[in-house]
């Protein structure tokens, strides 16, 4: 089975993080993560068109996203392939607070579980959230590789799948894909 892990730059943040986009320094500037076309990924028909990539191209996949950018996605998932589509939080005990009056300690992760993996039948049980505390990275948006096999095993992950990291990044969830201890 074909599987992907999405963690694409935050709508509305990929500028300000990742890079230029037109003019001006962002906090990513420099950085190992910086993303020259950063601007593409604050535009939320990106968001959908990744949507849109990864119902045609793969049987599960899952999506690592901002709650800012839940109903963006959301939008693009078509009512009638709603069922297998699920959302999960990761609770982030120590996430850095913005300044905001309401602070953000969790992430929305959008995933489509594959059909054949969707009962209790198909594999061990899994809750559908996860509290662990950021990576320590000097890379922005590193995932912990906690947060890689909850999402795997919420995709029903089994050896003999195919598991596409789709943004690369800081290579953390590559790493923990590839973690022979998982399998």
């Amino acid at each position: 089975m074909k599987l992907c892990i999405a963690d694409p730059p935050y709508l509305g943040r990929a500028v300000r993080w990742y890079g230029e986009g037109g003019g001006g320094v962002a906090r990513g500037e420099g950085q190992a993560d910086q993303h020259p076309e950063a601007f593409l990924w604050d535009d939320p028909e990106t968001h959908r068109q990744l949507v849109r990539d990864l119902e045609s191209n793969f049987e599960g996949w899952a999506i690592a996203m901002s709650v800012h950018s839940l109903s963006t996605y959301l939008s693009v998932v078509e009512t009638e392939s709603r069922n297998g589509i699920r959302v999960a939080a990761w609770n982030k005990p120590s996430a850095v607070t913005s300044g905001n009056r309401i602070t953000n300690h969790w992430e929305p992760v959008l995933l489509r579980i594959p059909e054949s993996r969707k009962g209790w039948q198909s594999g061990d049980r899994i809750k559908d959230v996860l509290t662990c505390n950021p990576l320590r990275s000097n890379f922005i948006g590193a995932k912990p590789p906690e947060w890689t096999f909850w999402v795997l095993q919420m995709l029903g992950y089994q050896e003999s799948d195919e598991v596409v990291d789709l943004f690369e990044g800081s290579g953390a969830v590559s790493r923990a894909i590839s973690d022979t201890l998982f399998i």
